[in-house]
């Protein structure tokens, strides 16, 4: 049977083809380029490959012989042989190659600035909403072993003066949660928290203002720690380090006593060096000295 199969218009245009003309029966083929012939070839039952050149690109026509006995036809470029086409195409590869390279680069720079510029300047608007409209209430730290295994859900709520209650989202973390001086954060203490009065969202704890039951509170675990380390000294003495270094420098002096034993060189503030420039400066000598005084009179 004599069939005309259009398989490929390419970049020829809507009315530049190419075709494939097969009888299968008598297996004459005829591949022509719009009425132009490009090949004659006879007997054709089997898979065969034919190549010839249109405006010089380097083009193949497969003929497949199906399963079923049926034929099919595929066009290709050979983009592999060393044709001046092919190496005009390989350099506008090369340049599309490097244009897409630059193009997508460009995008991701361009989408990472805008997310640093938004989140600066969302930042800095915050900030500034909280300096001036800033005020300060309690916030409830809760942290619950409800999982087990060490697995703690931690939350925050507080409410204004306007009665708006807040209430944090809650995380699951693998670890007891710790201000950010490293102090440990039990369950139920609080803290001072700045809000800004329009915007109950806008929020920042000060885990530098606890309150003065979460401080004695902490204060007595500190000691307690202090004491494991310094089982030779007297236990008023010790006491005396802990409120001193509260009086003197807040959470910062409390996390220095707490965390005494830390290497300097993986923990860079609160460590061995910084405990032992704390207890070896002269306010804090005098003030254990007072305290001490204080207890013994």
């Amino acid at each position: 049977m004599n069939k005309r199969h259009w398989i490929y218009a390419g970049p020829y245009g809507r009315h530049n083809k190419i075709g494939i003309m097969h009888d299968t029966r008598l297996g004459n083929l005829l591949i022509y380029y719009n009425d132009k012939v490009m090949q004659v070839d006879f007997k054709v039952f089997e898979h065969k490959v034919y190549k010839f050149f249109v405006d010089e690109e380097l083009c193949e026509i497969h003929v497949i012989v199906n399963r079923n006995g049926s034929f099919g036809y595929e066009f290709k470029f050979d983009r592999k042989a060393n044709t001046e086409g092919n190496k005009r195409w390989k350099l506008r590869e090369k340049k599309w190659a490097i244009q897409s390279v630059i193009a997508i680069a460009s995008f991701f720079i361009i989408l990472i600035a805008g997310t640093f510029i938004f989140i600066f300047f969302r930042t800095d608007f915050l900030e500034r909403q909280l300096a001036k409209n800033g005020d300060f209430t309690e916030v409830t730290v809760r942290v619950l072993d409800r999982m087990g295994k060490g697995r703690y859900e931690s939350f925050y709520h507080f409410k204004n003066h306007k009665g708006e209650k807040y209430s944090s989202k809650v995380r699951i973390v693998g670890s007891r949660p710790k201000t950010p001086h490293g102090l440990p954060i039990e369950n139920g203490d609080t803290y001072k928290i700045k809000f800004a009065t329009n915007n109950i969202y806008n929020h920042k704890i000060d885990y530098d203002q606890p309150t003065e039951k979460t401080a004695l509170n902490l204060m007595k675990k500190i000691a307690s720690f202090h004491h494991r380390h310094h089982q030779g000294r007297m236990q008023q003495e010790l006491n005396c380090e802990v409120q001193t270094a509260f009086d003197l420098e807040g959470m910062m002096g409390l996390a220095k006593i707490y965390q005494q034993k830390n290497d300097p060189n993986r923990h860079p503030i609160y460590n061995s060096d910084a405990y032992l420039k704390l207890i070896r400066d002269t306010p804090f000598k005098k003030g254990t000295e007072d305290c001490w005084d204080q207890h013994t009179n």
